[in-house]
Order: structure tokens, then sequence, then C-alpha cells
């Protein structure tokens, strides 16, 4: 069967222009941890830098963090409402418990859910010398104290930062929320034509 150029070509481009829609919705959705890196050592007693790299339309714009170890149950709650597009936060540590299996969490505020997970390091005990790699706290960023390790019945971050302003007024849409709905409609679009061409050709 010979197809009318015209229209598949039309027919073609249309399909070729939805393609590019899926690598749009996630390409720009990454969160990266540059601080602590794999076998950082932070200190008892002194501030210790967090830094991290998102995407710059994500629709991220705050984060909780918490501390957690491999080896043993609980959370230890850092901040919560951390103003994601800064990328950085201190953390002076008191009395927490060393050990070489801490990892940070980055976490929605609203539901929980993962953005990030840092790489494995180790918090050491007061007056221990720290190696002369360790990187030094960021000046313009706001300093956390922890003190002691989980504590189930006092399940509160140590810091919460003021809520960051919606800019807008009514109802918002995320990004995800903008591309889902635009990678669904092109879909059903595709689906929508493909049934018209097996049924006129």
């Amino acid at each position: 069967m010979h197809l009318p150029t015209g229209l598949s070509l039309h027919i073609l481009g249309l399909i070729y222009s939805l393609l590019p829609l899926q690598t749009f919705a996630t390409g720009n959705s990454y969160f990266i941890v540059n601080q602590p890196q794999q076998g950082s050592q932070w200190v008892n007693g002194q501030a210790n830098p967090i830094s991290w790299t998102k995407g710059l339309l994500d629709g991220v714009n705050s984060v909780d963090v918490e501390l957690a170890r491999l080896s043993s149950d609980g959370l230890i709650y850092v901040a919560s409402s951390v103003n994601a597009k800064t990328g950085s936060l201190n953390v002076l540590p008191q009395n927490v418990p060393p050990a070489d299996d801490y990892y940070l969490l980055f976490l929605n505020v609203s539901h929980g859910a993962m953005y990030a997970l840092s790489p494995r390091f180790s918090i050491l005990s007061a007056g221990a010398s720290s190696p002369s790699s360790t990187a030094a706290p960021i000046a313009a960023a706001p300093t956390v104290t922890l003190s002691g390790g989980p504590n189930p019945t006092a399940a509160v971050f140590a810091t919460t930062f003021a809520a960051l302003p919606n800019r807008g007024h009514g109802r918002h849409v995320s990004l995800d929320a903008v591309y889902s709905m635009t990678g669904m409609f092109g879909l059903t679009m595709t689906c929508l034509l493909g049934a018209i061409w097996t049924l006129l050709f």
C-alpha cells in the first residue's frame, strides 16, 4: 500500500517531535551530594561542610537533611526546610557517637521521598586529629549543631529553617507534574494517530 507522501511526512514529523519529551522530563532532575565524600572524616566539636548540586528546573525548593548509620537503627534529624538552592550547610557534631558508617539523606519536606544519599563517611571523637584533606566549613552557609545520637522519644530536627514562599498565587503545579501531563498527552495523541493511521491505511 502506498501512503500519500505529504500526509506520511506530517505524521512522522509529529511522532518524532514527541520523542524528546521523555528525555526533557528526566534530563533536569538530578541531585548530587558533593560533600561529604567517600571516606570523609568529621570530628566532634568541629564544623563540617555539606554541599550539593541540584537540577535548575527540578522544582525542589527545600529539603530535609537526616543523618543515619548502616550498623544501627535510628536517625539524627539534622535540619528541616533547608533552602535547596543555596547548595550548602555546615554541621557541628557534639557528642555524636563516633563511627565509620554514617551517611546523609536528603528528603522531600512534604512526603519524605529521597532525593539523594551521601557517600559513607566517619565521625571521630572530640580531639581526634582530622586529615589535612578534610574540607573546610563554608563561610556563607548556616551552621547546624547536633548533640548526641538517635533519640526516638525526641524526634525533632536540630534546626528548622523558615518555610520558603511559593512565589505564586493559587494552585502550584510542580514541573514534574507538568512533564508528566505533557508526556501523557503526547502518548495519548500518538496512540490516537496510530489508530487513525491503521483505520485509514
